[in-house]
């Protein structure tokens, strides 16, 4: 599932309140699961194993200072110094009995992290508030999702997508995740398989987060 801008921030995304992000991830969150955040800093690409540095290599700066806190911070909550390998849809591959999944903008990075074996899969992602363009909004939003705003719902299906695309799956198109909202929890149907997933959300410090948790 692509970002319809290309990017991860139309405009220059909002400064990072991280203390009201974490506590936010944290509240989504309950016992067995750790979430946090990290901050998007160049220094954190001198701690890469070879083996990643090699994943991200032809990438344009930005994108390996993404790459490289995205994995500090998994490094930090999963507790492994492990490389973490790119999976088949461009997932981080964790160590075996962890389940994680992680997400950034330009400026960082969110993740979850388990060792539970109950939980069966994560899916997390975050985005800017920003209004997107009407044109931008008719690809991501079904006719039955128009109530929404159309950058919230793209971070409830990003973080769906993740969590069912867990060990492998094809790129989704937005139209093929169908999203409802109550209160700060929502529900996810994706309609390839019918199947539902349930996750709540938050908008703070200028960004929408969500979590899906798979048990």
């Amino acid at each position: 599932m692509r970002h319809p801008l290309g990017t991860r921030c139309g405009v220059p995304c909002p400064r990072v309140d991280q203390v009201a992000l974490d506590g936010a991830l944290a509240a989504m969150a309950p016992p067995g699961i750790v979430t946090g955040s990290r901050l998007i800093t160049p220094a954190d690409f001198e701690s890469l194993h070879m083996s990643e540095r090699a994943a991200v290599a032809n990438a344009v700066p930005v994108r390996r200072h993404e790459f490289a806190s995205g994995r500090a911070l998994l490094r930090d909550l999963a507790g492994t110094i492990e490389a973490i390998p790119v999976g088949p849809t461009r997932a981080p591959l964790l160590p075996p009995g962890v389940v994680g999944s992680l997400a950034h903008d330009r400026l960082v990075a969110v993740a979850a992290v388990s060792r539970d074996p109950s939980v069966a899969a994560l899916g997390i992602d975050v985005e800017p508030t920003e209004p997107l363009a009407t044109e931008m909004a008719r690809v991501i939003l079904r006719d039955d999702e128009r109530a929404l705003d159309a950058h919230l719902a793209f971070t409830l299906k990003g973080a769906a997508y993740k969590a069912w695309s867990t060990g492998g799956g094809r790129m989704l198109d937005h139209h093929e995740v169908r999203v409802s909202v109550e209160g700060w929890s929502f529900t996810a149907t994706v309609l390839p398989d019918g199947r539902e997933l349930r996750g709540r959300f938050a908008t703070v410090a200028g960004r929408h987060v969500a979590l899906v948790i798979v048990v």
